[in-house]
């Protein structure tokens, strides 16, 4: 079956100016690197995890992968710093942190609080690994609660305040993050020497770095939307991954969209402790090898907003234990503008129920470096665990040139993307693994399922967000910033992209600009039977197709001297004499849907089951006969039918009935 190209949408300028707010650092050197000072400061020891709290924090589950301790430390800046007086006049403060054999170490802040001008910095002791500067404007929406991850078992904080300075130093910790695994990748460029040594932790063998063609080819942009974060509990500090992802407004909004199970967080929940890594990938591609070289810097940003999630519908809710909330997702609004230097990708999606034929799946597997993970056989329904019935996809992972991409524990959350680049799912679970990569599946909540199908209440739905402009659309392609952009833009919008024949459909059309003229082709290929066949209007309403068929849709949307073009495909499903239409029979289940040709009509209760099936151009293939029948399944056999779309119509009276088969013979 032909994909159909439904649509290239761009609206509404957003030109994005930053917001310094937005990072968690603004760069620079500290103040005793520039004048190349040597303080000698004393180590405050914060005690390291036991043997066996790190053995309890090891035990690994593909759904909740620890990598951090959290030790309480109770430390002020202006008390436990060691502060000189510089030969300007101005002061600096030196606070020593030591927690030994943690490979990082992050800060979390009862308080901060800095004097306008003052700045301080964080970075290992080899100096070579630094994070800020932080200033007075650390604060307001994204206030500074906690830092990254510096790496090595030893951090110095360094604060310098400008002579006659006016203000208040409040600068407490109250924990530190111990980390013992799932950042090997990130911190080997930050360590002193140049290692080239294998790491002790990372992902398993088979997995294909992001980095490694042909698995990479054409998924650039994808690529780029992935991202790594941390979350927090009382006690120990996780990682997942999730995808930057768009909306119908394409304007920027920094969306995060994961798995409700990492973090388990609610609608309306304003998060701390969450920690989100761009760009935390390889430059050359290392199959079987782990020697990392994963892109240096400090790309990251803090906390959020949760906007939509399945842990406040009603769909599995509350799940049992080793379930999910319904098709477990989470839809995180950053508290500022994703910074244009991060490059993110602000992927599309498909909420439709189309074929997912083939694809990728991008992600951190043990917190590791970017990878990417391919499939070519079509995603089927599931449900994970027991759950909500159908809320998920089940996915075989394929070999590629480089290895056998699967899952690990850290890529839950991770976008699955189709065969049209658009996200379809995210990470729940699954028993996926390199040393048998071919047996075992995994499992993505589908985003049809995400769309409304959680609950009734926005805080449960993907669609008021995702869809702000209220057009209904099937799927939306993917952006870089600035999004809307300053150019022409348009889109098409439609209710649905198939119908009978003889219905009316309407259509709709967007731009960011208030002063366009449009022109709309509605059969492109002069299939005939289009009923008005072109419009000027922005929405035309009520267009009749009397004839079946796959119908081209082309708008011409000008303003001033700049055109823009955009298309989509519908189509018309063929009825037979007596003018009755399709309807779904819900008393009636085909699977597997699709299929190799064989197939099951699975009844539920007392069903008439005589009918017939019909190809696309309405000729009768197939008959059934005296199938009447309580509660049965009935197997089917049309391996000897071409590959194709099918349609079966069921004489259970007082109507017919139609249930769409898509054959892959």
């Amino acid at each position: 079956m032909n994909e159909l190209k439904k649509l290239f949408f761009a609206a509404f300028i957003f030109i994005f100016t930053g917001n310094i707010s937005s990072q968690i650092s603004f760069g620079g050197q500290p103040y005793s690197f520039k004048k190349n000072l040597n303080i000698s400061v004393n180590s405050h020891l914060i005690n390291q995890p036991s043997q066996n709290e790190i053995k309890i924090a090891s035990i690994e589950r593909k759904e909740a992968y620890k990598v951090g301790i959290l030790k309480s430390a109770e430390l002020s800046l202006s008390k436990n710093g060691t502060w000189i007086q510089n030969l300007d006049g101005s002061k600096s403060c030196f606070l020593k942190l030591k927690s030994p054999f943690a490979i990082g170490l992050s800060l979390f802040f009862k308080s901060f609080i800095l004097p306008e001008g003052a700045e301080l910095f964080i970075y290992s002791e080899n100096k070579k690994h630094i994070i800020g500067k932080f200033n007075s404007r650390s604060k307001g929406n994204n206030q500074l609660t906690h830092t990254q991850i510096v790496q090595g078992e030893t951090l110095i904080i360094e604060y310098y305040e400008p002579l006659k300075t006016i203000g208040t130093l409040k600068v407490e910790i109250n924990k530190i993050g111990y980390f013992f695994r799932g950042f090997e990748d990130y911190l080997e460029p930050f360590k002193t020497g140049n290692s080239n040594q294998l790491l002790n932790t990372r992902a398993d063998f088979c997995q294909v770095d992001v980095a490694c063609a042909p698995e990479n080819v054409g998924w650039s942009e994808q690529i780029d939307a992935v991202i790594h974060f941390t979350y927090t509990d009382p006690n120990y500090i996780y990682v997942c991954s999730g995808s930057v992802i768009n909306n119908t407004s394409q304007d920027c909004t920094p969306y995060i969209l994961t798995a409700w199970h990492c973090g388990e967080p609610t609608a309306n929940q304003n998060l701390s402790g969450y920690t989100w890594y761009w760009n935390y990938q390889k430059t050359s591609c290392q199959p079987s090898s782990n020697t990392a070289n994963p892109s240096k810097g400090n790309q990251t940003m803090i906390n959020g907003v949760v906007k939509a999630t399945s842990g406040s519908g009603t769909l599995n809710n509350p799940p049992s234990s080793n379930q999910v909330a319904g098709s477990d997702f989470t839809l995180i609004e950053l508290n500022t503008s994703i910074p244009t230097s991060y490059n993110a990708f602000f992927a599309g999606w498909d909420k439709g129920n189309s074929l997912n034929s083939s694809g990728v799946s991008i992600h951190h597997p043990d917190g590791s470096a970017k990878k990417i993970s391919t499939y070519n056989s079509n995603l089927t329904s599931t449900s994970y665990n027991g759950g909500a019935f159908n809320a998920h996809w089940e996915v075989y992972w394929d070999p590629t040139t480089n290895g056998h991409g699967v899952t690990e524990p850290g890529s839950s959350g991770s976008p699955i993307f189709n065969q049209d680049k658009r996200i379809v799912g995210q990470l729940s679970g699954g028993s996926s693994i390199c040393s048998n990569p071919d047996w075992y599946p995994d499992v993505y909540g589908k985003f049809s399922s995400n769309w409304t199908n959680n609950g009734t209440s926005t805080g449960a739905q993907l669609e008021p967000w995702l869809d702000p402009l209220g057009i209904n659309i099937n799927n939306l392609d993917g952006t870089y910033s600035p999004c809307g952009g300053n150019s022409l833009n348009c889109i098409i919008g439609l209710y649905t992209d198939t119908i009978n024949e003889g219905e009316l459909i309407d259509f709709f059309g967007g731009s960011n600009s208030s002063s366009a003229s449009w022109n709309w082709n509605l059969d492109v290929n002069g299939v005939g039977g289009v009923s008005p066949s072109t419009s000027t209007n922005q929405n035309p309403a009520a267009v009749l197709y009397s004839n079946p068929g796959s119908f081209d849709i082309l708008l011409t949307v000008s303003s001033g001297q700049s055109t823009c073009l955009v298309d989509t495909v519908i189509t018309v499903l063929p009825i037979d004499n007596t003018g009755l239409k399709m309807v779904n029979h819900n008393k009636l289940e085909i699977f597997p849907n699709p299929n190799n040709g064989c197939f099951s009509l699975k009844v539920k209760g007392n069903v008439n089951l005589s009918g017939s099936i019909y190809n696309q151009i309405g000729q009768k293939v197939k008959t059934f006969k005296e199938l009447n029948q309580t509660n049965s399944t009935f197997e089917i056999n049309m391996t000897n039918m071409d590959a194709g779309l099918y349609y079966l119509k069921l004489n259970d009276a007082p109507g017919y009935s139609y249930k769409l088969i898509i054959s892959r013979n």
